[in-house]
């Protein structure tokens, strides 16, 4: 089970998780698990953040989330850090965590986040040195829970993973070796999950992250795909800490909590096409490189069924297979009639006939095409599909008309 979990971001606004929240509160609801990030400083003057509590720690004193996560970046255009240096910022960090653990409870977990780690590294490392030294060299009975950082989605495989190394070591260095070390990998540039996972190899401990990566921006490295990328190169504790199986179906479901929406067919291992046979093997399973057996198949793993997708790279047997999930074992259904449709996709390629295969009644039309007779059950899909049509153009029309209608109110709005 995920055990901890973020459930607010508090600032001066009203946000919508505070309303979700009190509902939550009103049903007496378990909170020993739950984190919100808070602002370690707010008020800036004269480059100098002010001393007073923030509105975000005082949130969490309100409705009694007693697990904090204090945000704070160390090249924020606003503060001199001349005048505001090292030392004072470690000061102001400690005041803070003094005044949790006097005010909301002595047994809060607490992490401080990184909010600019790359940037930070890039210009300033010593910045982080700083604190990350500071913080680990606190007695043991006065340490926090933890350090989290995250990247903006800019940081490369190698520079993420050497900064993590370097933090780790010096964490270890000051005697803080069971200290968890989170990331957070933000989606710009297609390498989120090689980078998630370069952290994970390189000291931290663990991952802040949604079971999807839906979030901010164009997303981040998800709870999802780096558990499953773990099992699938030899990590077995993680098995013993989570429900592994039911992963994918969790983020499908956050996704269209979320979104209002599946996950983008093509979305790595929980999306509809991730686990489809191309190439005539499943494209995302079979890893003969898993220390988990000779072959990790995720498909198989996760308990779902295979689908095979039929394009113009699928092989004639490929294709036989598909005929037979769908319309069951027929004599017709040999490896000579899948060739022939295969050269059938080909052909009505090369004449730039988009046709779709994958649905029975695709399927079946492309069957006919090839020279093949149609069994009753695809005779019925045709024909079924056939009905329907008047039906779904009415609905088009319906449709075209409310949009017309609208159209001209909205012209008719902008131009009175």
């Amino acid at each position: 089970d995920l055990k901890y979990y973020i459930i607010e971001s508090f600032n001066y606004q009203t946000r919508v998780g505070e309303l979700f929240l009190q509902r939550l509160i009103d049903r007496n609801e378990d909170f020993s698990g739950a984190f919100v990030f808070a602002e370690l400083w707010e008020n800036i003057v004269d480059g100098i953040p002010q001393p007073d509590i923030s509105i975000g720690l005082k949130k969490s004193q309100q409705y009694g989330i007693k697990n904090v996560i204090l945000e704070f970046d160390l090249m924020y255009h606003k503060i001199n850090y001349e005048v505001f240096d090292m030392a004072k910022i470690c000061d102001f960090m400690k005041d803070k965590i003094d005044w949790i653990r006097s005010n909301i409870s002595s047994e809060s977990m607490i992490f401080v986040n990184f909010r600019d780690f790359s940037n930070t590294m890039t210009y300033h490392p010593e910045r982080v040195w700083h604190v990350v030294n500071f913080l680990s060299s606190m007695p043991s009975d006065e340490r926090i829970s933890g350090i989290a950082y995250e990247d903006l989605g800019k940081g490369s495989v190698d520079d993420l993973g050497n900064w993590t190394k370097v933090v780790r070591q010096e964490m270890d260095r000051c005697g803080w070796q069971d200290g968890p070390l989170l990331t957070h990998v933000h989606e710009q540039w297609g390498a989120m999950h090689a980078v998630n996972l370069a952290c994970l190899a390189n000291g931290a401990t663990g991952i802040w992250s949604g079971v999807c990566h839906e979030g901010a921006g164009v997303g981040h490295a998800d709870t999802c795909t780096a558990l499953l990328n773990l099992i699938r190169i030899g990590n077995t504790k993680v098995l013993d800490e989570y429900n592994c199986k039911y992963l994918r179906e969790a983020a499908r479901r956050v996704t269209e909590i979320t979104t209002g929406s599946p996950p983008d067919p093509k979305t790595p291992i929980y999306g509809d096409r991730a686990l489809d046979m191309l190439f005539g093997s499943t494209f995302a399973a079979k890893d003969s490189g898993s220390s988990l057996g000779e072959d990790f198949d995720l498909a198989e793993f996760l308990g779902v069924q295979k689908g095979v997708r039929i394009t113009t790279l699928s092989s004639g047997e490929m294709i036989v297979f598909k005929l037979k999930e769908i319309f069951g074992d027929e004599p017709q259904f040999t490896a000579e009639l899948g060739e022939e449709m295969k050269e059938k996709i080909l052909e009505n390629a090369k004449l730039g006939r988009k046709e779709e295969y994958n649905s029975a009644v695709g399927l079946a039309m492309l069957f006919d095409q090839a020279g093949g007779e149609l069994t009753p059950s695809m005779a019925e899909v045709i024909d079924r599909s056939g009905n329907n049509e008047p039906h779904i153009a009415n609905l088009i029309k319906e449709i075209k008309k409310e949009w017309d209608m609208w159209m001209v109110e909205t012209v008719r709005l902008m131009t009175s």
